[in-house]
């Protein structure tokens, strides 16, 4: 790594570091830093953008990307912060990804294409496409579900981000069967075939595009690259690339930048964290860091920023050591860490919550510096209940409030039908539950239907909703067919793992001709029309099966047949369980009569518990989400929820009364004095004065079923948002206690700690330059005199130990 002698650019305000003052001046082509969090990477980009502004390089030749809107505003600050001129700083090209993918494609396509960022506005897009899978693959093809609820349009679009991000959407399928395409994508073949079909409408053979959603400018532009249909020329050239927050970086961003940046022209310099890789399943992964750039660019330099300047030694000690990497601070801060702990359940933990927000604001702190993290929405059931009870004022940041997720809409208005009482509930929220019951019932909604219209009717005659049950939900469909193949799936399931290969074939072969005939003989069994033609593609497949077997059994031995017989017998159980664990119209019909005839005083948890029960919820969760993680999360929620209306000992009508008045609690929009709730994941990139981490318990953070290096990123991030404060809350019995905490070694790095702090105390009393501006006819004196030029801000300035007394005329103005 070669350096010049001394740096050009003289921040305002800032004395660089010596890392920082590497990178500023570095020449090398690419440059990858290494940052710790809070290390000041923005300001550190924006140092070396100031030298090469102050070296004669144009604004017009330098371009910085970021990941989101919020790092691209917060870059745009620290130009500004570090003394570059504002109307310097409005030249340079500052953008999101997505931001310069759109403006280059816009560019080149010589037109607007309509960008749409509403899922509900691309809903009419995706019926599309679900209507000509069902048209071209119906019955052909396994897991198919014609569904564009709120939850399924959400979840395929997910899924979409996932493929497009990760540039899998690219790979080569041909030859595949439908479930190496599966492996190879990570979702179901429907899936895929419906993304194929909505991607060709949306994009035309020709080129064409006929509209662009979120992400799909940077999607769209890297394909168009790697296929050769627009050429480098085609992009704007720029001397210098820089990017923040580089651990964000996915497939399709890494194959954009290596587009951009040529190899005798352009310089590159990134900056990231590699520890706080958490968005995984969007493709971000610590390996373009570690290893992609040297790969793609030999000779790539790496450099790191060790220092924070977010939070004192104390907290960089403890980061450092639960990551085993180094680092430190040069802020004269004793940034505390505080340990609570509770005995018993989430109530008592979320006691504690309160308490130490409480200790915070009776110090003299502003409620609204202090931000309580929770690792997953249900864990701030009890947190929120409790700020409630103690009259503690809170807000969420983007995580909505417990009473607004998805599943406890849908029981609050399951509770709203069953007391006939929904026009007690909140106008604003009438909408959002009747999406969620619509979602959670899994009420089949025509294309000839105006779903819009039916939710306002909802939102302005409360009556409506009952309407949707009545109409939509309460369908009685015949018990003895669903209950005679729910028992013929379960045979089947039996014999295929308790017995030999001949003799599962042999019984494989008596229950298809049951089932068979069964179905067969079911005219006039009062079915509906749903139910009966799900059975008779039940028959033609049982059928299907039947003739395989006959066929087969001569020419091949047992095992090579049942092998083969695996795929559709598969495809038929799987039928057979929508059908009998899809069948919640009937089950919400139960449900409701229950809930009709409860006596007033009926306990509110207990109610809840069987409409639980009654439509399986957590079979419910997995069939309407397509992560696991996410499914086990609505399950835990619930859980959350049932658990409190147990704590508060309310009947039914009770608790519904409860949860109007919190949801008035809640409803303003006021940012002070409120203490801040979300979740980690959200939280990357802000900082808070106060940060308080609940829940640290085994099973509960780290997560039990999650990827632990993701959990280890996670807390990380969780724990070095903080500022003045870090309160950890954890179990009093300590076998029960994350074991991250131990890993951050607290108590031992705090004399080192302390030490580091009065270092810094020294460190900072050293007085900094002195700047001061002069007529254009006086900068020939100044200079004699000794005076230095800042070229970027276009002032003169004197460095620290210089006397200011020649100077006295221009220091006075």
């Amino acid at each position: 790594m070669t350096q010049p002698d001394a740096p050009r650019f003289v921040p305002r305000n800032l004395a660089p570091t010596a890392e920082q003052s590497a990178i500023q001046l570095s020449r090398d082509k690419v440059v990858v830093i290494k940052a710790n969090a809070g290390a000041a990477k923005t300001t550190t980009l924006a140092l070396r953008i100031g030298e090469a502004l102050a070296r004669g390089l144009g604004p017009e030749h330098i371009l910085t990307l970021t990941f989101t809107v919020e790092a691209r505003d917060v870059l745009k600050r620290r130009l500004l912060d570090v003394g570059i001129p504002a109307a310097t700083a409005a030249r340079l090209r500052v953008a999101t990804f997505n931001e310069f993918a759109l403006q280059t494609l816009e560019q080149i396509e010589q037109r607007k294409v309509p960008q749409i960022s509403s899922i509900k506005d691309l809903k009419p897009y995706v019926d599309e496409a679900l209507q000509q899978v069902s048209d071209n693959y119906g019955g052909k093809i396994d897991y198919f579900v014609s569904d564009t609820s709120t939850a399924a349009l959400s979840q395929f679009f997910h899924a979409q981000l996932e493929l497009k991000a990760t540039l899998r959407l690219q790979a080569d399928l041909t030859d595949l069967t439908q479930d190496e395409v599966a492996d190879v994508l990570g979702v179901s073949y429907a899936t895929v075939l419906t993304i194929q079909e909505y991607e060709r409408h949306r994009v035309k053979s020709s080129g064409d595009v006929l509209f662009r959603g979120p992400f799909d400018a940077t999607y769209d532009l890297a394909v168009m690259l790697d296929g050769g249909i627009i050429t480098r020329s085609q992009l704007p050239r720029s001397r210098i690339i820089l990017c923040d927050e580089l651990h964000d970086l996915n497939e399709a961003s890494f194959h954009l930048l290596q587009h951009l940046i040529e190899a005798d022209y352009t310089y590159f310099i990134g900056a990231g964290d590699i520890d706080q890789v958490i968005h995984s399943r969007l493709g971000a992964s610590d390996t373009f860091m570690r290893s992609r750039f040297t790969a793609a660019f030999p000779g790539t330099a790496s450099y790191p920023l060790t220092f924070s300047f977010r939070h004192g030694p104390h907290l960089a000690f403890a980061a450092g050591a639960f990551k085993q990497k180094p680092s430190d601070s040069l802020l004269p801060l004793h940034t505390g860490i505080f340990q609570r702990h509770y005995d018993g359940d989430a109530t008592s933990c979320a006691d504690q919550v309160v308490a130490s927000v409480k200790r915070w604001t009776a110090t003299g702190h502003p409620i609204e510096d202090c931000a309580v993290l929770v690792r997953e929405p249900h864990q701030a059931i009890a947190i929120e209940n409790a700020l409630m009870r103690a009259r503690v004022p809170y807000r969420t940041l983007e995580m909505p409030r417990y009473l607004d997720r998805e599943e406890i809409l849908f029981l609050r208005g399951m509770i709203a039908i069953a007391l006939n009482n929904f026009s007690d509930t909140d106008k604003s929220k009438r909408g959002a539950i009747f999406d969620a019951v619509a979602t959670f019932a899994e009420v089949s909604f025509s294309r000839d239907d105006n779903v819009a219209q039916l939710r306002q009717a909802v939102i302005d005659e409360p009556v409506a909703l009952n309407w949707l049950f009545s109409g939509r939900v309460d369908q009685r469909k015949s018990k003895d067919v669903r209950d005679r193949v729910a028992a013929a799936a379960d045979e089947l399931i039996r014999t295929q793992r308790s017995q030999e290969p001949d003799l599962v074939l042999g019984a494989l072969r008596q229950q298809l001709a049951s089932l068979q005939s069964y179905v067969q003989g079911d005219t006039g069994s009062g079915a509906d029309s749903t139910l009966q033609r799900a059975l008779s593609e039940v028959d033609q497949d049982t059928a299907a099966m039947i003739a395989y077997l006959e066929q087969g059994a001569a020419s091949m031995d047992p095992q090579t047949l049942l092998d083969m017989l695996r795929n559709l017998l598969l495809t038929l159980v799987s039928k057979l369980d929508q059908l009998v664990a899809g069948d919640v119209k009937e089950r919400m019909a139960g449900v409701i009569a229950y809930m009709t005839a409860l006596a007033p005083d009926t306990a509110a948890d207990v109610a809840l518990r069987h409409i639980c029960a009654r439509m399986d919820v957590e079979a419910l969760a997995r069939r309407l989400f397509v992560h696991p993680h996410e499914a086990r999360v609505v399950s835990r929620s619930i859980a959350g929820f049932i658990k409190a209306a147990e704590a508060m000992q309310m009947n039914l009508r009770q608790f519904s009364e409860w949860i109007a008045a919190a949801d008035q609690y809640g409803s303003g929009k006021r940012v002070k004095g409120c203490v801040q709730l979300d979740c980690v994941r959200n939280v990357k990139g802000k900082e808070f004065q106060h940060v308080i981490l609940p829940f640290l318990e085994v099973d509960e953070f780290p997560f039990a079923r999650a990827d632990r290096s993701e959990e280890d990123n996670l807390f990380y991030v969780a724990i070095t948002r903080a500022i003045a404060g870090l309160t950890l809350i954890s179990p009093s019995d300590a076998a029960r206690r994350s074991p991250f905490i131990a890993r951050m070694q607290i108590e031992a790095d705090k004399p080192r700690a302390q030490a580091a702090v009065s270092r810094n105390e020294a460190r900072t009393s050293a007085p900094g330059r002195i700047e001061f501006k002069t007529s254009p006819a006086d900068w020939a004196r100044a200079r004699e005199l000794g005076a230095h030029w800042d070229g970027t801000r276009k002032v003169f300035y004197l460095v620290p130990g210089q006397s200011a007394e020649p100077f006295a005329e221009w220091l006075g103005n």
